[in-house]
């Protein structure tokens, strides 16, 4: 897939440019840091994939070194179990030759399973247990809402409300962390797809590779189960479904954009208003509107909006 490199810059002015802005957030970790931290693996992961694995870990390496000079040796190895996985799972997902859907579910699960393994290890090194470890995850993960909880000036009723959202936000810590890997290793892998293809990398043809994303039947089996689960339990039985089907709702978020993009396309309609429509519906009615969303994906799998209404195809050429 990839074509001949041209020649460019030597080894270490590569590496510290993959590297320099993971750099800058963590060592800024987290007054800035923490803001743009979701930005951080882009680099790294461009880097793996254009370069190659070994290119790739040598400056997820060289930031990890610097953040435990820096910050401390536990913020490193953090740093390391969280950006490796994740960059190879976009890199998956950049180069991948299967159908999109099945590169992203590896790719999530690959960055799943090594933070699962390394969460077990670690209770059975240091003798904490399972429970209060998770706690100490999550808790690190809503710092930045409890700071809000504290600095607000709401009223009793509000700040009720914060905390009932603070609340279930850790009990859906994992779907949540889930879900934003789906759109996360999507959109980078994505992303890193096109530049590969402008600088000469990929074919052309590689970039309309979103458009084959399609859910198999047996996914929406899943949906239904999970839907009754939710709607029927309570308790800790209901946190887990709905841990389940937050993921499941995102996947099939993003074939339901897919086939929104289409249609915008079929309308002919500007790219202003499609901004603004997205806009609105998620500033207006932000539940709504995801759930809107991920139900046109699960109706995509009978209806097949895409096939059912095709875009026009190019003009024929001019017959001599």
């Amino acid at each position: 897939m990839l074509k001949g490199r041209k020649r460019d810059a030597g080894l270490w002015p590569r590496l510290l440019g993959f590297a320099l802005f993971p750099l800058v957030v963590q060592l800024f970790e987290p007054s800035v840091g923490g803001i743009l931290m979701i930005l951080a693996p882009l680099p790294l992961s461009y880097g793996m994939t254009r370069r190659g694995i070994r290119e790739g870990l040598a400056a997820i390496l060289l930031v990890g070194i610097l953040t435990g000079l820096a910050v401390g040796l536990d913020q490193s190895v953090f740093f390391l179990l969280e950006t490796v996985p994740l960059c190879i799972g976009i890199r998956m997902v950049a180069l991948s030759k299967i159908p999109l859907y099945q590169s992203v579910c590896l790719a999530v699960g690959f960055v799943v399973a090594v933070a699962l393994t390394a969460f077990v290890l670690y209770g059975i090194g240091s003798g904490t247990g399972f429970g209060e470890l998770y706690s100490q995850i999550v808790g690190r993960a809503d710092l930045f809402m409890e700071g809000v909880v504290d600095n607000s000036s709401l009223g009793p009723e509000e700040t009720k409300q914060l905390l009932w959202m603070v609340e279930r936000f850790r009990s859906l810590f994992i779907g949540i962390e889930i879900a934003t890997l789906i759109f996360l290793i999507t959109f980078y892998g994505l992303l890193i797809r096109g530049w590969m293809a402008v600088a000469g990398l990929l074919g052309k043809e590689d970039l309309a590779f979103l458009s084959s994303w399609r859910l198999p039947f047996p996914f929406v089996l899943a949906f239904i189960l999970l839907s009754f689960s939710v709607i029927v339990t309570s308790g800790p039985p209901r946190d887990i479904a709905l841990n389940a089907f937050l993921p499941l709702g995102a996947l099939y978020g993003i074939q339901g954009v897919i086939v929104a993009g289409h249609m915008f396309s079929k309308w002919e309609l500007p790219s202003f208003f499609r901004a603004l429509f997205l806009a609105m519906g998620i500033l207006t009615f932000p539940m709504v509107f995801m759930i809107g969303i991920a139900l046109l994906g699960l109706f995509d799998t009978w209806i097949d909006f895409r096939r059912r209404w095709p875009l026009p195809g190019p003009p024929a050429p001019p017959t001599t």
